[in-house]
């Protein structure tokens, strides 16, 4: 075989594995009281599955000289290909989802390691102060009561004088890159508290990763305020901050993707 035609083979392997979905969400169609949940709950991966399922033929008429058949427990599958499928379609369930569970493991492991790349945005020992706690134990108290409006003085009602004695980290730069400002401080005070679950996750805390996107939103709209108001971020500017929310996003979407999958085959694996 040559050498495009092995590529070609290997591109198909690929989309074999995740037609797999397609073929066990087919088989589960048989059994009424299944389907209907599925359908239900996996519109979005059932139009991934057709996606994969029109890519595939497309691959079919341009490789004229492969004769790519989804018997997956014959012989002749695994002398091309390498991989064999149990005859028992349970396990290949089991096998399948562990594939899926791996790969999330993975993103989680890339998003962490990109985020300690940008570890400037979310490292201080703010976090560690001894009134830190119940600083934000009260500011979430008066948004729940909704009476941060009514506080004449927010600022000292919260008790942020001695909360930024001898900061250090990303609390320290942007308010020694501007003018002493107690408005300044209540955005950095602000930020702290959605950079707080992303500084937990990068020193291997279980924080889920819907958290890490949703808190990751609102530091940068904090941020983006903070330049709008004339602040200066220096190096930890609403950009660069932007372009890490924008690796996030699209790994966060690819984890809950690969998730969906898991739990629909989870759902398969018991109607087996």
């Amino acid at each position: 075989m040559t050498s495009k035609n092995w590529q070609k083979v290997l591109y198909i392997f690929s989309i074999v594995i995740l037609i797999l979905s397609s073929l066990f969400f087919l088989y589960s169609l048989a059994n009424r009281k299944f389907s209907n949940k599925l359908i239900a709950e996996n519109k979005k991966l059932m139009e991934e599955i057709q996606a994969l399922e029109d890519k595939s033929k497309d691959l079919d008429k341009e490789i004229d000289n492969l004769d790519i058949k989804f018997n997956l427990k014959s012989q002749d599958f695994y002398e091309k290909y390498g991989y064999q499928f149990e005859a028992n379609k349970t396990d290949e369930i089991k096998n399948i989802k562990k594939d899926y569970e791996e790969k999330n493991k993975t993103i989680k492991s890339e998003v962490r390691e990109r985020l300690k790349a940008y570890g400037a945005f979310f490292n201080s020992n703010i976090y560690e102060k001894e009134n830190y706690d119940r600083a934000v134990d009260d500011f979430l108290t008066l948004s729940r009561e909704r009476s941060l409006e009514k506080s004449k003085n927010l600022y000292k009602d919260l008790g942020l004088d001695d909360l930024f004695k001898d900061v250090d980290g990303f609390a320290s730069y942007i308010i020694n890159q501007n003018s002493p400002s107690h408005e300044l401080n209540l955005f950095v005070f602000y930020a702290s508290m959605y950079s707080s679950s992303i500084y937990n996750f990068m020193e291997d805390e279980r924080v889920n990763l819907s958290e890490i996107y949703v808190d990751l939103n609102n530091l940068l709209n904090i941020y983006r305020e903070m330049e709008k108001r004339s602040y200066k971020t220096g190096d930890l500017s609403a950009e660069k901050l932007g372009y890490l929310k924008d690796f996030v996003d699209e790994k966060v979407s690819e984890y809950y993707k690969n998730y969906g999958i898991i739990k629909a085959l989870e759902k398969s694996g018991k109607d087996e």
